[in-house]
């Protein structure tokens, strides 16, 4: 059955903030929340990665860290949730800006515009009289449209796009704009030696002194890390070398067995096999598998510096008398990225290599997340990454939706793993009870796990209430144990599938067929959610990469038709002249 809202706060919530003084409103903590940008499950060192990230888990050991904390595949409406407690859909965000198709944009859960009176954790949180800063990458629906200087924040410096260079404005997809940075609503240019890890953080810590020290603050950290482009300082690269040498095969599952090992999944747990698409690493060449090695050094550099930059951040409090009063939450907005930046076409890569010239992008091996380049980790290394679910970014199955969230400050007890499944949503009204906040619960689709942390529930839903989600036809619906997904193309059949995450959560064997009247149940609950939130089902063949895809072409062509033009005339002009030497040497007499 689909999640009805409650009317008012629930006795259990309140009995909780009455029985933990530290979480109660006149003692009114600080509350920091941190965004990583596309870090899979197995991302951060608590939950098994290569990558080095001592600061986040400190703080895991601290306090609390999930292994059932679901977010969007997408991240425009993982944000829009975050921020709201709202279904995506119901606050305008169904999928990206850049995905969108022509019937979704008539609808108003595809708006991509927010109305003036969009209620969000930093509008609760101002008018309690807390102080509210963000800064990093805000991407939330058309470009400028809803920026946070509207709806909440007192303080703000932004990039409102989906992605960019962590060193410069340029854009990381071909045929876009430069991104937009904002502060305070107003464009601004980013200094000289900017990056992003570095720079957002020293922002962050700017706004936090600037304000009245006897006030709380509310505190979003939005990183780009580790988002295409992923770049990172050479000491932070280097650190790695060698490191994945082993490649993607082993690799994989090896980190299945770890997250075995630190109890965030079920001893029976299985790979799901990879997509054909997927490169076996024993098939690389040698040059091909320095280079892919490489391109992950990038990935776990970059971590390793946002982590380095979070624990100057969390020093800072530390040492002005506030961090023993914040809680901190560390969370990504989606699965693992798989994008790349080569197509294994020698004419599209061509084409595609002429483009990042265009861009200003240096592609070559060497420069590998250094200033200009642009490197992404591509599909197997993704695979990684999100092991040991399947998929990543852009899919509704466990590895684009189960993400890391840790969770520590006053209130919060050293837990150790918390198997309760949350959605995004649910930490707007969880982060108010936290902070003593009245709100409407019935406006949110989101519920409090404070009674969770607290060690007073297991859950906030019981084993017959289900929460949704939906993008792009990415569809799922969660209840207990029991999953209902239906995954898009490319690398999605959608088809519906019903799954048994208590022993299954790589999504191995499809339960539909021996569950029929469970099926059908969850399916009529996924439609009364579908219904509620305004999603429009989309066909199979209107999946987002090929929407994407086509943007892509349609701007390239229209920023670069000069260009393009030229090339296939001189192409033309060179086929003729080679036509014109062959009938010469066809005609030469012969002696």
């Amino acid at each position: 059955m689909i999640r009805h809202p409650v009317p008012a706060l629930g006795a259990s919530v309140i009995a909780v903030l009455a029985a933990l003084p530290a979480l109660a409103q006149e003692t009114r903590p600080n509350i920091l929340v941190v965004l990583f940008d596309d870090v899979g499950f197995t991302g951060f060192g608590a939950y098994g990665a290569d990558a080095s990230t001592p600061h986040i888990d400190a703080l895991a050991e601290q306090g609390a860290l999930f292994s059932r904390y679901y977010s969007s595949p997408f991240c425009g409406p993982s944000r829009a949730m975050l921020m709201t407690g709202q279904d995506n859909h119901q606050t305008g965000m169904g999928t990206l800006t850049e995905t969108v198709t022509a019937a979704q944009s008539a609808l108003p859960g595809y708006s991509m515009v927010w109305d003036d009176g969009q209620q969000t954790i930093a509008s609760h949180l101002s008018k309690a009289g807390y102080q509210t800063y963000v800064s990093g990458k805000w991407g939330i629906g058309a470009k400028g449209k809803n920026l946070p200087d509207r709806f909440g924040f007192d303080r703000s410096y932004v990039m409102d796009s989906t992605g960019g260079s962590n060193y410069d404005h340029r854009h990381y997809l071909p045929g876009y704009p430069e991104v937009s940075w904002y502060e305070d609503g107003e464009p601004v240019r980013l200094p000289e030696d900017f990056y992003s890890s570095r720079n957002l953080v020293d922002k962050m810590i700017a706004y936090i002194d600037e304000g009245a020290p006897d006030q709380p603050f509310f505190g979003f950290l939005s990183l780009q890390a580790v988002h295409i482009p992923v770049q990172a300082p050479a000491e932070f690269i280097d650190k790695y070398e060698g490191v994945f040498d082993a490649g993607w095969d082993v690799m994989r599952k090896e980190r299945a067995q770890r997250a075995i090992d630190l109890g965030l999944v079920p001893e029976t747990t299985t790979l799901a096999p990879v997509h054909e698409d997927h490169r076996a690493w024993d098939d690389l060449t040698a040059q091909e598998k320095a280079e892919a090695a490489r391109a992950m050094q990038v990935n776990a550099g970059m971590k390793e510096a946002a982590d380095f930059h979070i624990g100057r951040l969390l020093d800072h409090l530390d040492l002005t008398g506030r961090l023993d009063n914040t809680i901190v939450v560390i969370t990504s907005d989606n699965g693992a990225e798989s994008g790349v930046t080569s197509l294994d076409n020698p004419v599209a890569d061509l084409l595609l290599s002429g483009l990042h010239r265009l861009e200003g992008y240096d592609t070559s091996p060497e420069n590998m997340g250094l200033p200009g380049s642009l490197t992404a980790i591509g599909p197997e290394w993704a695979s990684v990454e999100a092991s040991p679910f399947n998929l990543y970014k852009f899919y509704s199955s466990e590895g684009g939706l189960r993400v890391p969230l840790v969770m520590s400050g006053p209130g919060i007890e050293a837990r150790g793993v918390l198997d309760a499944p949350v959605h995004v949503s649910d930490l707007m009204p969880t982060l108010l009870d936290a902070a003593g906040v009245d709100y409407d619960p019935s406006a949110l689709y989101g519920r409090s796990i404070l009674p969770v942390l607290a060690g007073e529930a297991t859950q906030t839903r019981g084993d017959v209430e289900g929460f949704g989600g939906e993008v792009s036809g990415n569809a799922s619906l969660y209840r207990g144990n029991w999953k209902l997904v239906r995954t898009a193309l490319p690398r999605g059949d959608f088809t519906w599938r019903l799954y048994d995450l208590s022993v299954d959560p790589g999504e191995t064997t499809d339960l539909a067929g021996e569950n029929p009247e469970l099926f059908a149940e969850m399916r009529a609950e996924y439609d009364a959610y579908a219904a509620q939130t305004g999603v429009l089902d989309l066909g199979p063949e209107d999946y987002a990469e090929k929407q994407l895809f086509a943007n892509l072409l349609d701007r390239t062509f229209s920023k670069y038709w000069p260009y393009i033009l030229g090339l296939v005339l001189a192409s033309l002009a060179g086929l003729y002249g080679l036509y014109r030497l062959i009938r010469m040497a066809v005609r030469r007499p012969a002696h």
